[in-house]
């Protein structure tokens, strides 16, 4: 066979084999993400009949109304809120955690990224029946503040957006560890020792060294957190307030109290593409303004 043959036939068998190895995941995806979501979408262009399943049709009567009726707005203009607080608390939180995880805990390193694991394996409800319990009136959070005499009635966080937010950052914060460990993990330590050498001081050189090196982990820590904390229904539900909705819940009302599905589907296929689109544009934004990270 000459090189010229050889060269040909090489890239169709190596795609042939990249193709064959993604057929699980394919066979998973395809069913299990793909048809679902063209139902939602199909459903989401049907006719809403009041009292009545909704009529086949193609109209976008839904989408009109969740973007201009105020009460729809108003819960997206929350959910994107919160989800945007419950990120920065986990970024402010995990961040230093991280740090510690890569760059000081050499031999406690294997336990504390276990620590980070554990309550992913816990169901969330037992840990929202357990935030129940800390953030109640009762609570022991209120009873420590009481005690140290830091406040003189107790703080109203069970069933308000705060302590919602509180039970959010505890199930989200492994997501935004996670993956800021792993970048930091790359990062070579020789590259901090030679910015000391030229004369860099310790917080110089982590403003200036560890921080953009680390950026693709926290950029998909954000990610991870926001798309999970504005998609969340469990703890809007059992933390929340009927005061201050979220989307998930409210997409579970219309399809199931109003038995609107079309608005439902409406409002699932925006949740979709703003997750979408936040996360095409981080990426974006990341190669443009730190290409330095396409190589880590």
């Amino acid at each position: 066979m000459s090189p010229r043959a050889a060269r040909a036939d090489g890239p169709t068998e190596t795609g042939l084999t990249v193709w064959l190895a993604l057929l699980p995941a394919i066979a998973v995806f395809l069913p299990g993400f793909l048809w679902p979501l063209a139902v939602v979408l199909r459903n989401s262009f049907w006719r809403d009949v009041a009292g009545k399943l909704p009529e086949p049709d193609f109209t976008v009567a839904s989408y009109v109304t969740v973007i201009s009726d105020p009460f729809y707005l108003s819960v997206f203009l929350n959910t994107a809120t919160v989800g945007a607080a419950v990120t920065l608390a986990c970024l402010v939180i995990g961040y230093p955690f991280a740090v510690f995880l890569a760059f000081f805990a050499q031999r406690t390193r294997s336990i504390l990224i276990w620590a980070v694991y554990l309550p992913l394996f816990i169901s969330v409800i037992v840990r929202v029946l357990g935030w129940i319990v800390i953030t109640a009136d009762s609570g022991l959070i209120n009873a420590a503040l009481l005690r140290l005499g830091l406040i003189d009635a107790p703080l109203r966080m069970l069933f308000e957006v705060s302590g919602m937010a509180i039970g959010m950052v505890h199930r989200y914060l492994p997501l935004m560890i996670l993956p800021l460990v792993g970048a930091l993990m790359k990062i070579d330590t020789s590259w901090i020792a030679a910015g000391r050498n030229l004369g860099s001081g310790s917080l110089r050189a982590f403003r200036t060294i560890v921080i953009p090196l680390s950026l693709p982990g926290a950029v998909a820590g954000c990610q991870l957190v926001f798309a999970g904390a504005i998609s969340d229904y469990v703890l809007p539900m059992l933390m929340g307030t009927t005061r201050f909705r979220m989307l998930a819940p409210a997409i579970y009302d219309e399809a199931i109290t109003n038995f609107s599905w079309p608005r439902a589907a409406a409002m699932s296929i925006l949740l979709i593409a703003a997750v979408a689109g936040l996360v095409l544009a981080s990426n974006a934004i990341m190669r443009r303004l730190a290409p330095w990270t396409r190589t880590l």
